[in-house]
Formats: C-alpha cells, sequence, structure tokens
C-alpha cells in the first residue's frame, strides 16, 4: 500500500523513531535502516521489507520489485509512507539529507549456525564504534570470509549507523551477536569433541605476531579484532598472534585493520585454491 502521511503521529514514523534505540529492536526483532541504496541492497538480499519512508520526490525511485508489493493486497505486501523531508529528518537518526527510511525483521544467528572449520571468520570483541563494526562486516563480505561475530561489549552490528558502514553486507552475511570469548571456546571444543575440523584462533596485535601477510591459512580461521586501546584480552591467551606491520606508528583502526586482515586472508585462500 502506497499513502500519505501528513505528520509524526504515524504508526510507521513512530516505530521507526522506536527502533533507533537497540531495547526496542531487541524486543521487536526489528532493524531499521536509511537510505536508497541500503534499501536497494536489502531488496536484492530478499529480505523482508515491512514498512517504508519515503521522501515525495523519490517515490519512482523505489525498486521495481518493491514497488510491486506495495500494490499486493496479500499479507506480503509492504506498506510505503509518502513523506515531507521534516517527517522524514524527525524519523532518522542519521541527521539532514536522509530520503528514505524501512524496517525489517532482523535475522538471528548462533555459532551453531556456521561452518566454522570452512573459511574464516571474524569476531569483533569490544569494538565500540557502530561505523568501524559495519565497515568489517563489508569487508568481510567483499573478500569472501564466513560470518563475523560480536561479543556483548561490540557495539550493535544492526544499529542504524553499523547498517549504513555495512551498505546492506549485513543482509547477505551471518552476524552473530552476544558471543562471549568463552562461548566461542567452548563451540570449539564441542567441534574437536565431533571429530569436525576446528579453525586456528588467531588474535591481532599491533606490536607483536606472525607477519599477516605471510602466516598462511588453515582451512578454518577465527581473527579477533578487540578494542583499539586496551585490545584483546587475557580470554585469547592461547590465540596466535599475527600483526600488521606499520612503518611508524600504531595508526590503523578497527575498521581498516579488519579490511587489511580479510584482503589478505581472502588472498591466502584464493591463491591455495588455485594451487599457487
Amino acid at each position: 500500500m502506497i499513502r500519505d502521511i501528513a505528520g509524526r503521529q504515524n504508526h510507521s514514523v513512530k516505530l521507526a523513531r522506536k527502533l533507533q534505540k537497540k531495547k526496542h529492536r531487541r524486543e521487536r526483532g526489528l532493524l531499521v535502516a536509511e537510505g536508497m541504496d541500503l534499501l536497494r541492497a536489502a531488496v536484492e538480499a530478499g529480505a523482508d521489507i515491512r514498512d517504508v519512508l519515503v521522501r515525495r520526490d523519490l517515490v519512482g525511485e523505489l525498486p521495481q520489485a518493491l514497488l510491486e508489493r506495495a500494490d499486493d493486497a496479500s499479507s506480503a505486501a509492504v506498506d510505503v509512507g509518502v513523506c515531507d523531508p521534516e517527517t522524514l529528518e524527525y524519523a532518522s537518526s542519521l541527521g539532514g539529507g536522509v530520503d528514505v527510511i524501512f524496517t525489517c525483521p532482523e535475522r538471528a544467528w548462533s555459532l551453531g549456525d556456521i561452518c566454522l572449520g570452512e573459511t574464516y571468520s571474524v569476531f569483533l570483541d569490544g569494538a565500540g564504534d557502530p561505523g568501524n563494526v559495519g565497515t568489517v562486516i563489508r569487508s568481510t563480505v567483499a573478500f569472501g570470509g564466513g560470518a563475523v561475530i560480536c561479543s556483548p561489549g561490540t557495539a550493535d552490528p544492526f544499529s542504524p549507523k553499523a547498517m549504513r558502514a555495512g551498505m546492506g553486507a549485513q543482509f547477505v552475511l551471518p552476524v552473530v551477536t552476544e558471543v562471549a570469548p568463552g562461548d566461542l571456546w567452548a563451540r570449539l571444543r564441542t567441534l574437536e569433541e565431533h571429530g569436525e575440523t576446528v579453525p586456528e584462533v588467531w588474535v591481532t596485535d599491533p606490536h607483536a605476531g606472525d607477519d599477516v601477510r605471510s602466516a598462511g591459512g588453515a582451512e578454518g580461521v577465527i581473527v579477533v579484532l578487540g578494542e583499539e586501546r586496551a585490545g584483546p584480552g587475557a580470554e585469547w591467551a592461547r590465540a596466535r598472534r599475527v600483526t600488521i606491520p606499520q612503518a611508524r606508528f600504531d595508526s590503523l583502526n578497527v575498521a581498516m585493520a579488519g579490511t587489511i586482515l580479510a584482503y589478505e586472508l581472502g588472498r591466502s585462500r584464493a591463491a591455495a585454491s588455485s594451487g599457487k
């Protein structure tokens, strides 16, 4: 259904505004995201779009598949609300210039859904910036990673800012949240007990460790990126240390380090598969 929205008291506007907070996203199992490019990525990935708020002059730019669902009379129909810029800005968390806001269910993943021994995954341990989290997810998709796993202290990978930074990567990659380091180690012990492939665990260290460019790669790798100042904690003492050599000083944030590591792991796996 496509309809005009006159003001801020509309249900879809109030819902989008509520979903800016993690508490309400978790309660409802929904995420909210902003931007036409992100909406197109969600539609292409087959996300179940529920509500769309769009600026009046941009209705014609909505994905055709979405417009067709808006005309559908069944329960699968999507609700498209046509708004003025002021109403959209009220519903937004990202500030001026917003063109479209949409909601859809957040995919719930668990460690058991991921084949950890088959490719590389990234574990974010206390990464507090949602932009960095979204960028790491995007880089993991770009270079063939299998999943991103987030500790309880990591910024919500489904927040509007993380979604914007991920540019739709969250719709195509398993992203597991609220996994403590102990939970991961327990999962690896279970894999070992069942005779399944157990991935190596690498932890990034800006000062010491094996050069990631020559570290090679097992069949499966979990690379741990910690909080930028403190770094990974004692829970990772038994993990293999890897480092990204830098010319002068520690200048890489989590997003930059994650992108370099994703590239190197993707490159080494591609070389191994081609026999080089």
